[in-house]
């Protein structure tokens, strides 16, 4: 078992499929999001009104401005990347499963990651697939999003 920080930088060595244990669990630094971040990003990608107007939005459903929920998948990827567990190691991905977005995130949330690992398949051609589960929280400890994904992460070179 590898011990864990709760701040993980991106200077992490990539890990490689045989350093991973199941229900071995990482932690991300955290990411706050503003207004104006969510605003830009539902222009480009999910223009709804929830999203990109702060006036209609105070009357919503949700009381107030809202991310996407794709946004809000894109910082948690983008946090599981900055641990650097696989930065060098991943080949590739393989899927999203069970995505559900639980609470809305909201203009200044603080967002972090934890990463436990679920499963290790069958190694072949020198890589083993592994079954990440990802929990989003905010700064209040509420969680925020879940998702598994499934990666390809290179085994180990051989010593030379």
């Amino acid at each position: 078992m590898h011990s864990q920080n709760s701040d993980v930088r991106m200077a992490r060595t990539s890990m490689y499929f045989e350093d991973f244990d199941v229900e071995q669990t990482f932690y991300s630094g955290g990411r706050t999001l503003t207004e104006g971040e969510i605003i830009a990003f539902a222009h480009m990608y999910d223009p709804q009104t929830m999203h990109i107007d702060s006036e209609w939005a105070k009357d919503g459903p949700f009381g107030g401005l809202i991310a996407s929920g794709f946004q809000t998948l894109g910082i948690a990827w983008w946090l599981f990347l900055r641990m650097g567990l696989v930065l060098e190691s991943m080949f590739v991905g393989v899927g999203v499963d069970h995505l559900r977005w639980t609470q809305p995130v909201r203009p200044g949330d603080t967002l972090s990651l934890t990463v436990t690992i679920r499963n290790k398949g069958e190694v072949r051609s020198g890589k083993g697939l592994i079954t990440f589960g990802h929990e989003l929280k905010n700064q209040n400890g509420d969680t925020v999003m879940t998702y598994t994904s499934q990666n390809l992460i290179h085994c180990r070179p051989p010593q030379k």
